[in-house]
């Protein structure tokens, strides 16, 4: 009879009714036993690992250290997580410690959650022990169950009876209120005066840095931005892993530093090793300190300038520091940004010249040595993720990285690229080491090195650690390639991790006959495109008078009374776009009058309008009116946008004027006409400063969208935050129904 140390661990728990992707947090009576948790394994897997990603959530007192994997539970150590590479091939394997208990086994796994990159898979749960005894009992998830039921686990959504289909909008929205853009809470404040909410100055003396503000909304991806208020102060701002009542800067770990107008990088203090200045700036340009992943970056009006090459690991706040009195920063703003779909795959290189590919290795195999003789390509597109291998030996050459096409076999073709010149680590762009960039030592053939695209920046990592970071932005679609200049050399362990951003708080789940395509946002019903997901979105007008509406975004002018004439009629939102941002709408006629544009708080006429008068198009800026723009159609697309505090005026895309003074302030979007039957269509607003859909999930329907297309759609939807309290808005000829509150 064997010792009860031998016994296999015994799981046990039943599969919750109502389901997500947080796996077993609402299994209440799951349970793992066995005599020693020392060395229990618990093992998560799919059919298919390398298109699923683990994680594991920060509840039920669990945290995760993500440089090393191990999990603590109540601060203790508990044990450790596989490592993404090997998650793709084994799926995620926690291998527990003597510290373990069973309360700490049970809530490590109840942390545990799913994502996929492709269709939905079916999970296991399976436990082993030290002596690899596996439990008899196996928990499984089917696939069918992702997805599967609506935003936050609410009541089925189920629309009847609703007439004319072809006017029909969704609109997911949530209360949520750390999801997205929002002012972070200042709870730390000392010898700061905060105005206007997002305005902080410093009142202390001057000459020392004991002025700062201090937030405790945590951000783990995502960005803090504001505006510096003076050129002639000192002021820094950027990420705190951590509060210090000690006065000074240097509790900024990643900072942007505005010293009497030119700006520098501080990093715990200090400047990056060699970094020059970045040059001057003016009151209106918009810094950014940003975190993907471990990855700090610094942004001037959205484009990178430096990226950190030292990684961050901790949850990082938003903190600012001064040493001039009456010194100040504004528009502050966090933006924390949502869960991106990931998922890692091994490469396959359909195009290759002089090589030996196999499932983990390329082998250079040409009858001749040099350059241009032995390549391997990638037609697999890489928009966003990285690329990575190891190195087969140190004493040959050999490049890899990211290539915009395969226009010739030469290593030029590289836009990006890391060399090993016999063991030696440097970069290459585009066949040439950046300007006075030395080489990075020597390397070994277990070193996994790795370039990574993030938005429009590269970085260059040596086992996940960034060692620079390319001043040459890219633009394009990237693709995996590997050159080798010498007979025999080779790469192995070659991957691609690809993070496909989230289109939001929301997302699509392909089940009950919907799919989704990302690259169109076209959601499709048993194969029939029945809606489109779309940042656009119809105003909501909600004060005004004098108007009728005869479709979901078409608004007709029909005068209460005989009269017609200017203050009589128009439509104005109190919904407003704080940031840049665009209305957009067509003429239903050429022999009206109609005018549109962004108002402040008066209903009578946008300060700031596009001026549709009997076929020709003027721009009205207060008292002063533009000559004319020319003609349009009732086929024409007329918008109005701000970006950067600059209004552009455009017609079908292409710009017609571009005002010349800056407009400020809130952004409503107005609509007045004096005409009766006077007809505008196609009215929609877009915020440009949301990135992701942060402030809904809006789904247009179009006429092929029937009864039972509606309801899969709705049902498919799902929401990637916890607990939220999530409505469903119907847009049916401009009127708001609430089709289900949240619970």
């Amino acid at each position: 009879m064997p010792a009860q140390n031998d016994l296999p661990p015994v799981l046990s728990g039943s599969i919750p009714r109502i389901h997500d992707s947080t796996l077993f947090e609402k299994c209440q009576d799951l349970s793992i036993t066995h005599k020693n948790y020392n060395n229990l394994r618990i093992i998560f897997n799919t059919a298919n690992p390398k298109l699923a990603h683990f994680n594991i959530r920060e509840i039920n007192e669990i945290s995760l250290e993500s440089d090393t994997q191990k999990i603590l539970y109540n601060g203790v150590v508990i044990g450790t997580g596989n490592s993404v590479e090997n998650m793709t091939k084994q799926g995620l394997v926690i291998i527990f410690n003597k510290a373990a208990t069973k309360e700490g086994v049970e809530a490590v796994t109840r942390a545990v959650n799913v994502s996929f990159s492709d269709d939905a898979q079916e999970v296991t749960l399976s436990v082993k022990n030290a002596e690899g005894s596996k439990s008899a009992n196996t928990l499984t998830i089917p696939a069918s169950i992702f997805g599967s039921i609506p935003p936050a686990d609410q009541n089925l959504v189920t629309f009847n009876n609703i007439p004319d289909l072809d006017n029909l909008a969704l609109n997911f929205k949530t209360s949520s209120p750390k999801k997205g853009i929002f002012i972070p809470v200042f709870d730390h404040i000392v010898h700061c005066k905060i105005t206007n909410k997002n305005t902080i100055i410093d009142i202390a003396h001057p000459g020392s840095w004991s002025s700062y503000v201090h937030s405790s909304d945590v951000i783990k991806d995502g960005r803090v931005s504001l505006r510096f208020g003076q050129t002639d102060r000192q002021v820094m701002f950027g990420f705190s892993d951590t509060f210090s009542s000690q006065e000074g800067f240097s509790v900024l770990n990643y900072a942007i530093f505005s010293n009497n107008g030119v700006i520098s990088i501080r990093e715990s203090g200090n400047i990056p090793k060699s970094l020059p200045s970045f040059g001057k700036h003016t009151i209106d340009d918009v810094f950014s300190v940003e975190r993907i992943g471990n990855t700090v970056a610094y942004l001037k009006n959205d484009v990178t300038f430096y990226v950190s090459t030292v990684n961050s690991t901790e949850d990082v706040h938003f903190c600012s520091a001064f040493t001039d009195i009456g010194a100040l920063v504004t528009d502050v703003l966090q933006h924390n940004y949502y869960p991106a779909t990931e998922g890692s795959f091994t490469v396959k290189f359909d195009q290759s010249v002089g090589c030996k590919i196999t499932k983990n290795e390329i082998i250079n195999t040409a009858k001749a040595g040099g350059w241009g003789n032995s390549i391997a390509y990638s037609s697999g597109i890489l928009k966003e993720g990285y690329v990575s291998l190891r190195f087969g030996q140190t004493d040959k050459q050999v490049m890899f990285g990211l290539a915009a096409n395969l226009s010739s076999h030469t290593f030029s073709v590289l836009n990006y690229a890391i060399f090993s010149n016999n063991g030696v680590i440097s970069i290459r762009e585009s066949g040439n080491p950046p300007k006075s960039l030395p080489s990075f030592g020597k390397h070994t053939i277990n070193d996994v090195f790795s370039v990574k695209r993030c938005g429009n920046t590269i970085t260059y990592l040596k086992n996940g650690m960034v060692f620079y970071a390319s001043t040459v932005i890219t633009t394009k679609d990237m693709h995996f390639c590997v050159t080798f200049a010498d007979l025999g050399a080779s790469v192995t362990d070659m991957l691609q991790y690809t993070s496909y951003p989230a289109d939001g708080l929301f997302g699509i789940k392909n089940v009950k006959g919907i799919s989704l395509n990302k690259a169109t946002r076209e959601v499709s019903y048993n194969h029939t495109v029945v809606a489109t997901i779309n940042q656009d979105k119809i105003p909501k007008f909600d004060l005004g008078r004098g108007y009728t509406v005869t479709g979901i975004n078409t608004l007709l002018f029909t005068f209460i009374g005989p009269k017609s004439g200017w203050g009589l009629a128009g439509l104005y939102s109190s919904s407003y776009m704080k940031h840049d941002g665009r209305i957009s709408l067509s003429m239903g006629q050429t022999d009206s009058q109609v005018m549109f544009g962004f108002g402040n708080k008066d209903i009578s006429q946008p300060y700031h309008c596009m001026f549709a008068n009997n076929g020709v198009i003027v721009v009205i800026e207060g008292s002063k009116t533009t000559a004319s723009l020319g003609k349009y159609t009732t086929e024409d697309v007329l918008s109005i946008e701000r970006r950067n505090y600059t209004l552009i005026y455009r017609k079908n895309g292409v710009i017609i004027n571009t005002s010349t003074e800056d407009l400020v302030g809130d952004l409503h979007p107005t609509i007045i006409s004096p005409d009766h039957g006077a007809k505008v269509t196609n009215v929609q607003i877009r915020d440009f400063y949301t990135k992701t859909d942060t402030d809904g999930f809006y789904i247009m329907l179009n006429e092929k969208a029937s009864q039972a297309a509606i309801d899969a759609v709705a049902e498919a939807v799902s929401c990637q935050i916890d607990d939220p309290d999530v409505t469903v808005e119907i847009f049916y000829s401009a009127k708001l129904l609430d089709a289900l509150p949240g619970n």
